[in-house]
C-alpha cells in the first residue's frame, strides 16, 4: 500500500496534470453543450430595408425609384437555442443613402436587435439597394369629382364643384409625366339634400392607374366638394319636319325616340317646362331615307336644365320613297251598284274596267281592287241606258288618278 503521504505530495505537485484535468473538463463540456444546443443555420427572408440619409440625394434636387433591395433575404448561422427565438422582426436592415455609389448602388447593413454577438449574417443574392434617380418637377393637376351611387329617387346632380380645381403636384418628373387627374370621390347614395363634405385627392395617369402618393407630395391634403340636388321631371320631346321631298317622292313615315325625356333644374325653372321643343328635320328635295342622331347637348336644351337620366340621343328616322303608277283592271263582278233595288242591271258584256292609282311604292305596289271596292249609284236613275262615273274608296296615301265610265241598262 501506497504511503499517502506520497500521494498527497504527488497530486500538490504535478501541475501539468491539473491543467490536463481542467482542459479535459473543458472539451467535455463543450462536447455535451453541442450535442445539446448544435450551431446551425436558418434562413429568413421578407426583411424591410429601412432608407436612412434620404436628404443626401433629394436635398441635390432628385427623386428616386427603388428599382431593387426593398426587402432582403439572410442567411444565420448560431446555436439551436438562440435561431428558435430569432423571427423577421429580430433583424433589421438598413440602406444608408449617403453611401450612394456612382452606379446608384446603396450598401444593406443587417444586424440583430438580439444576440447580436452570437450569430453570424450572410446576405443573400440582393446585398445592395438599386435605384433610378429623376429630377423632381412640379405640374398643376385638374381636379375630377367621382360622384359614387345616385340620389334619391326624383332627384338629380345639377351642379359640383371642388376647391381647389388645380392642385399643385411635386415629384420625379418620369411618374408625373403621365399624370392626367387628381379624383375626389363622394358618396351621394340615396341623399336627397345638398352634400358639403371633403375628400381626400387621389392622383391617377393616363392609363387610369393610381399614382403611388408616397413618391409625390400635393399642395393640399384634401378637397372640398359642395354638391347640388335638383328636382327631376319627365317631359314630351316636340320634334317636326320642315320642307318636302323631291318631284316624285314622298316622306311615308317620321319617327323618333324617345317621346319622353327625364330633366332637371332649379323649382323656379322646372316648374314652368312641360316639354322640350327640337329644332325641325328637313327633309326638302330629300330622294332617300334620312336617319339622324340628335345630341341632347346644353345648346339644345333651355337654359338651366341638364338631362336626368341616361339618354343622351333622340334618334330620329323618316322614310322617303318613290311615287309610283299602277293600273289595276277589274270587271263588273268587282263594281258594287247602289240603290238598284229589283231592277236588273245589264253591263256591255266582257268589258274591262280600269282605274290608275299613284303613291309610294310600298303602299302603290300590293294594291288590289277590293282596296277601292269600286261603285256606282242608280237610285235616281229611270230605266233605260246609261253611262256613269265610277266611284272608288279613298286609300291613304293614294291618289287615284283617273277612273272609268260604266255603260249600263238599267230595267
Amino acid at each position: 500500500m501506497k504511503d499517502p503521504k506520497n500521494l498527497k505530495n504527488l497530486i500538490s505537485n504535478n501541475t501539468g496534470m491539473k491543467v490536463l484535468s481542467v482542459l479535459i473538463a473543458v472539451l467535455i463540456w463543450i462536447l455535451v453543450a453541442n450535442i445539446n444546443d448544435p450551431v446551425r443555420t436558418e434562413r429568413f427572408s421578407g426583411i424591410p430595408v429601412r432608407i436612412i440619409n434620404e436628404s443626401a440625394l433629394t436635398d441635390l434636387g432628385y427623386a428616386y425609384e427603388v428599382v431593387e433591395g426593398e426587402e432582403v433575404s439572410i442567411t444565420v448561422e448560431g446555436k439551436r437555442s438562440i435561431l428558435n427565438e430569432m423571427s423577421v422582426t429580430d433583424f433589421q436592415a438598413v440602406a444608408d443613402f449617403s453611401k450612394l455609389s456612382e452606379v446608384d448602388a446603396v450598401p444593406i447593413d443587417v444586424t440583430a436587435r438580439k444576440y447580436a454577438n452570437q450569430l453570424d449574417i450572410t446576405l443573400g443574392n440582393v446585398n445592395t439597394m438599386k435605384i433610378k434617380k429623376d429630377a423632381v418637377v412640379s405640374v398643376s393637376v385638374p381636379v375630377n369629382i367621382i360622384l359614387e351611387g345616385s340620389p334619391a329617387e326624383g332627384y338629380a346632380v345639377g351642379s359640383m364643384t371642388g376647391t381647389p380645381n388645380l392642385v399643385k403636384v411635386t415629384g420625379p418628373e418620369n411618374l408625373l409625366s403621365s399624370a392626367k387627374e387628381i379624383r375626389a370621390e363622394v358618396d351621394i347614395d340615396g341623399i336627397s339634400n345638398d352634400v358639403t363634405t371633403t375628400a381626400d385627392p387621389v392622383l391617377y395617369d393616363d392609363n387610369d392607374e393610381v399614382i403611388d402618393s408616397t413618391q409625390v407630395q400635393m399642395d393640399t391634403s384634401s378637397i372640398d366638394v359642395d354638391v347640388q340636388l335638383w328636382k327631376t321631371k319627365m317631359v314630351d320631346v316636340n320634334l317636326q319636319t320642315t320642307g318636302i321631298p323631291a318631284d316624285g317622292y314622298e316622306m311615308t313615315s317620321f319617327d323618333y325616340e324617345p317621346k319622353q325625356i327625364l330633366i332637371a333644374a332649379p323649382d323656379d325653372v322646372l316648374e314652368d317646362i312641360t316639354s322640350i321643343t327640337l329644332p325641325s328635320i328637313s327633309v326638302e328635295g330629300l330622294t332617300q331615307n334620312y336617319e339622324e342622331s340628335i345630341t341632347l347637348d346644353e345648346d339644345l336644351l333651355p337654359d338651366g336644365v341638364i338631362l336626368a337620366d341616361e339618354t343622351e340621343d333622340v334618334k330620329v328616322q323618316a322614310t322617303i320613297e318613290q311615287r309610283i303608277t299602277r293600273r289595276l283592271t277589274f270587271t263588273e263582278a268587282d263594281i258594287t251598284v247602289r240603290g238598284r233595288g229589283n231592277r236588273n242591271v245589264s253591263f256591255d258584256s266582257g268589258n274591262r274596267y280600269v282605274i290608275r292609282v299613284e303613291g309610294a311604292e310600298s303602299v302603290v305596289k300590293d294594291l288590289k281592287i277590293t282596296d277601292f271596292t269600286p261603285w256606282i249609284d242608280v237610285t235616281d236613275l229611270e230605266d233605260g241606258n246609261h253611262t256613269l262615273r265610277l266611284h272608288v274608296k279613298e286609300v291613304d296615301g293614294v291618289t287615284v288618278n283617273s277612273t272609268t265610265q260604266i255603260t249600263l241598262t238599267l230595267g
